[in-house]
């Protein structure tokens, strides 16, 4: 693993897969940059959200 941090792979990973959604869903530069950080924002809210929820189960 490059990085050992989880939360620092998630947001890399969250930002690279928003970066080739955004390319490939919206043509203008100003659609793709907005489109780009609302899918970075919804997948890291929604991961730690799920993070949080799990953690909850664990106590």
């Amino acid at each position: 693993m490059i990085l050992k941090s989880h939360l620092l792979s998630m947001i890399l990973y969250a930002a690279l897969v928003s970066l080739v959604l955004a390319l490939l869903r919206r043509t203008e530069k100003k659609a793709r940059i907005k489109y780009g950080l609302f899918l970075f924002l919804i997948m890291i809210a929604g991961a730690l959200l799920f993070g949080w929820l799990m953690y909850l189960f664990t106590l």
